[in-house]
C-alpha cells in the first residue's frame, strides 16, 4: 500500500500546480499588484493557460497547470518590460521566485562588451553577419524605445531586407524589427537590455562580386559606451584589406583572419575571395535555400519526449493495483487457506 500511495504521489506531482513569489531585484523586496500569466510554448505558439496578480506579499498561485509534458513558461509584465522564467517537466512548480526590476532610460547603465562582423561571399553575393553582446551590470533594466537598445547602418544594396534577432539572459532567441531612424540607413532594435548579456544577431546579403569595396559605419548610442573594438572576419580564403582595420591574427580552428576596425566613425573594406565559417551540406543535390523565412524542422511534440516516463510510472501504478487487489481478494486461489 506504501508503494501504491508513493506510486499516486509521484503521479500527483507530475501535474501539480504552480506558485512562487514576485521579487523586485532592483530592491531585492517582494513585488505586489505584478500581473503574472502562465503560459505553454507549442509547434501553434503560446498558448495562455492562466493570469493572475502577486498579492500584497508578492505570492502568485495557479491552480493548476497542464498534463502532457513540455516546458511551460511564467510571465510578469513591470514597467514596460516582461520577464519570463521557464518551466521543464523537472523545475520545481513550488516556491517559484519570479525576478522582476526597476527600469530606466539612461543607456549608460549598459555597455557593448563585443561586437563582430562575419563576412561570407561567394560569387555573386556576400552574406554579412553582425553579432553584438551587449553587457548591463547594474540591477535596472534599460529600456527607451526613442533611442533604442542597439543601432546599425544597413547599406542600401540590402534593399532594406534585415533579419533580427535578439536574445535576452537565460532567454531563447526572438525574431525584432529592424526601425528605421531618423539617420539615413541607420536602423535601431527596441529590446530591453536586462541585467546581464543581452545577444542581438544581425544578418543581411548583399549582391556583389569578387573584389567588392563594402562601406559603412559605426552607429553609437549616446551614452552607451563600447569595450572592446569592432572585429572583422574573413573565412579562409577571403581578405581584407583598408587603411582602417589592422590584421589581428588568425583563429587556429576555422583558420579565419581577425580585423580590428581602427575607425570611429564612416570606413570601407576591400573584400576579395570566396569563403564561408559554414560546412558545406552533406546532401550536394539539395537546393539552395533563398527564401527570407527562417528554416522549418520537422519533429514529434514535445509530449513524445516525456511519453516513455509518464507511461512507465501510469504501469507501475496499474501493476502495484492489481497486487494488493489480489492479496486482498477473498477468491484468489485456494491454496494455503484451511476448509
Amino acid at each position: 500500500m506504501k508503494l501504491l500511495f508513493a506510486g499516486l504521489l509521484f503521479s500527483s506531482i507530475m501535474f501539480a500546480a504552480i506558485d512562487g513569489t514576485v521579487v523586485n531585484g532592483t530592491t531585492g523586496l517582494p513585488a505586489s499588484g505584478i500581473p503574472v500569466t502562465l503560459v505553454k510554448p507549442g509547434q501553434g505558439g503560446m498558448r495562455t493557460l492562466g493570469t493572475t496578480v502577486s498579492d500584497a506579499s508578492g505570492h502568485f498561485a495557479f491552480a493548476k497547470d497542464e498534463p502532457g509534458g513540455g516546458p511551460q513558461l511564467l510571465q510578469a509584465a513591470f514597467k514596460g518590460v516582461n520577464y519570463n522564467k521557464l518551466l521543464t517537466p523537472v523545475s520545481p512548480t513550488s516556491g517559484v521566485e519570479l525576478q522582476i526590476f526597476d527600469a530606466t532610460t539612461q543607456p549608460s547603465v549598459a555597455h557593448v562588451a563585443t561586437r563582430f562582423i562575419v563576412f561570407e561571399p561567394n560569387a555573386s553575393q556576400i552574406a554579412v553577419g553582425e553579432t553584438v553582446i551587449v553587457k548591463n551590470e547594474s540591477k535596472t533594466t534599460y529600456n527607451n524605445p526613442a533611442l533604442g537598445s542597439y543601432r546599425f547602418y544597413l547599406p542600401r544594396a540590402a534593399n532594406g531586407q534585415v533579419r533580427v534577432n535578439a536574445q535576452g539572459p537565460q532567454g531563447m532567441p526572438l525574431p525584432r524589427a529592424a526601425e528605421k531612424t531618423n539617420q539615413d540607413d541607420v536602423f535601431k532594435i527596441d529590446f530591453p537590455i536586462k541585467p546581464g548579456d543581452t545577444q542581438f544577431e544581425i544578418t543581411y546579403v548583399l549582391p556583389a562580386g569578387t573584389p567588392f569595396t563594402f562601406r559603412s559605419r559605426v552607429v553609437p548610442i549616446k551614452g552607451m559606451q563600447t569595450e572592446t573594438p569592432v572585429r572583422l572576419i574573413a573565412p579562409a580564403g577571403v581578405t581584407l584589406s583598408s587603411k582602417d582595420i589592422q590584421n589581428v591574427g588568425t583563429e587556429p580552428k576555422t583558420q579565419a583572419t581577425i580585423y580590428s576596425l581602427t575607425a570611429n566613425g564612416n570606413y570601407s573594406v576591400d573584400i576579395a575571395g570566396i569563403g564561408s565559417l559554414h560546412p558545406p551540406t552533406d546532401d550536394a543535390t539539395a537546393a539552395p535555400d533563398n527564401s527570407d523565412s527562417p528554416p522549418i524542422t520537422e519533429g514529434e511534440p514535445q509530449i513524445y519526449k516525456y511519453l516513455p516516463w509518464m507511461v512507465g510510472v501510469a504501469l507501475t501504478i496499474l501493476a502495484l493495483g492489481l497486487v494488493m487487489l489480489y492479496r486482498t481478494s477473498p477468491v484468489r486461489s485456494p491454496y494455503g487457506r484451511s476448509n
